[in-house]
């Protein structure tokens, strides 16, 4: 059995235990599974990694396509990893603007425009969101590894479902 398998095996802390001890509550909070779209790979981008070391990453998860995430929601932004698990990359507020209108800091973020470009070509509805990080969780970010639940494709979830299981602390 893998030592990741093991884990999961063993914890039993949910993220909703986890930031209830903090004394956050979970119910109405969205968790967010960014993950590389096939669409948007290039050159520049091919992995997550690629994202990340181009400081891509707060921008992705405020692209989406329709009104997935509800306006003044609290996001925990989750990169993906291997083995369905995700890294806690941010904690912030979603404000969604209206359809189409794409944040000063997206647009001018000429590193990641071809992020934007290919997710504005495949998108059916374009939303974005701006966002403001908040506190509570900053020592987590980083650091925080769940177990994403099944199927990973659900990406944008609720945080209190019972299938995200803190991995680390």
């Amino acid at each position: 059995m893998s030592d990741g398998l093991a884990t999961v095996l063993l914890s039993t802390q949910t993220l909703a235990d986890l930031l209830a001890a903090r004394g956050l509550d979970a119910a109405g909070m969205v968790a967010v599974h960014n993950t590389l779209h096939p669409s948007d790979m290039c050159g520049d981008f091919r992995t997550m990694d690629d994202v990340i070391a181009a400081g891509a990453l707060a921008l992705l998860d405020r692209m989406q396509d329709g009104p997935r995430i509800p306006h003044d929601a609290l996001v925990l932004s989750f990169a993906a990893l291997d083995h369905e698990r995700a890294r806690l990359t941010g904690f912030r507020r979603f404000l969604m603007r209206r359809q189409g209108i794409v944040p000063t800091d997206i647009v001018y973020d000429y590193d990641a425009a071809h992020l934007l470009h290919a997710f504005i070509a495949r998108a059916e509805t374009p939303v974005f969101y701006d966002a403001f990080d908040e506190d509570g969780l900053s020592d987590l970010i980083g650091n925080l590894v769940v177990q994403w639940p099944q199927p990973v494709t659900r990406d944008v979830i609720g945080a209190d479902d019972a299938g995200l299981v803190a991995l680390t602390p």
